[in-house]
């Protein structure tokens, strides 16, 4: 096989990330190239990357061989595959380097599951990534809650829904979509999404045990998750306090109080008329900083954040104004965009008086 290095290095980098570095399954530990693609398996997401030109017998690319490959001159690569008995190797020559490595046997390596019958539906990949990435930071990294640790996508109503929940925060975006259907997709398949930069048409093809993105250049794998998801529609309610607020504005004043202290201390937000007066408190800062309120608040209302997941939250948005709608200092914040349907609730912490 030979390819240009820069194309195979840009493709193994997008897909080394899924390689298990342990796995009873050994042939996995590498990527296999095989009819024009690029694969990378862990048996709970599988991805293929086409790469033009990819000819002859299949062979699998052992994970000690990335490095070199990143690390090459430009130019044109040559991977011979060698096989002796049982043993299996690559050699990969550029100019004047050479070098051979023992890898696995390809016929071992477990192709992703064919495809089985379904629904499908197709959607531009910058409106599923900018949905996926906007909700992504509310989805629980661990944790024992399976339903926690996925992302809801849920056709119903005329809108697709995306909503990423861990029990403090809860993000939820939607655009416009024809179809009913939900389906949980594990939090590793929406990062790997996000990583590898798809793009045109996004074809999805689901049913109850998986789903397959499929892009011209791209065909991801993933399980899914069993069970249903919390009924989060509930929880967006009219509430009393409303006010706007320039994102950039307090998203600056969250960051550079949350740099005076090394604790995990609790932001105070006191609102009164036009005034927000952001303030941190610990043995090691005494922080206070007011940012404009773009619509007054009479009487004074005070409520308190964990500072990280607030400031995740605000860097969840990209618009300039956010409006946030309160009730009491015992209730979720809920923040909303100026110009798209994305919302977040933000749990409060009680504050010591």
């Amino acid at each position: 096989m030979k390819i240009d290095k820069n194309e195979l290095s840009q493709k193994i980098n997008k897909l080394k990330q899924i390689v298990p570095k342990k796995t009873p399954a050994v042939a996995l530990q590498g990527i296999l190239v095989s009819e024009g693609y690029l694969i990378a398996n862990n048996m709970e997401l599988a991805i293929k990357a086409k790469v033009e030109g990819i000819e002859g017998e299949s062979f699998i690319i052992p994970a000690k061989a990335f490095d070199l490959i990143n690390n090459l001159p430009d130019g044109e690569v040559e991977i011979v595959p060698g096989h002796k008995g049982e043993a299996f190797s690559i050699t990969i020559k550029v100019d004047k380097i050479k070098n051979k490595y023992q890898t696995m046997d390809p016929d071992e390596f477990p192709l992703p599951n064919a495809e089985e019958s379904g629904g499908e539906f197709t959607i531009k990949a910058e409106s599923l990534l900018t949905s996926m990435r906007r909700v992504s930071y509310a989805i629980s990294d661990n944790g024992n809650n399976k339903i926690m640790n996925a992302l809801c996508l849920q056709a119903a109503g005329g809108t697709l829904n995306f909503v990423g929940l861990d029990g403090h925060v809860l993000a939820w975006d939607k655009v416009d979509f024809d179809g009913m259907f939900e389906l949980l997709i594990p939090k590793g398949t929406v990062d790997r999404l996000l990583a590898i930069g798809i793009s045109g048409e996004v074809s999805i093809r689901h049913n109850k045990n998986g789903a397959i993105f499929t892009t011209d250049e791209y065909v991801i794998h993933t399980r899914i998750v069993e069970g249903k998801f919390f009924q989060y529609d509930k929880m967006f309610k009219t509430v009393p306090i409303h006010t706007v607020i320039a994102r950039p504005e307090i998203l600056n004043a969250m960051i550079r109080a949350k740099m005076c202290t090394d604790e995990r201390s609790p932001v105070k937000f006191t609102m009164k008329d036009n005034d927000l007066n952001i303030a941190v408190m610990d043995t090691t800062a005494d922080y206070h900083e007011t940012v404009n309120l773009q619509e007054e608040i009479p009487e004074e209302f005070t409520i308190g954040f964990d500072a990280r997941l607030m400031i995740e939250t605000l860097k969840a948005f990209d618009c300039d104004n956010v409006a946030l709608n309160l009730e009491s200092a015992k209730m979720p914040m809920i923040i909303e965009a100026e110009d798209s349907d994305f919302r977040a609730i933000v749990l409060p912490i009680n504050m010591a008086k």
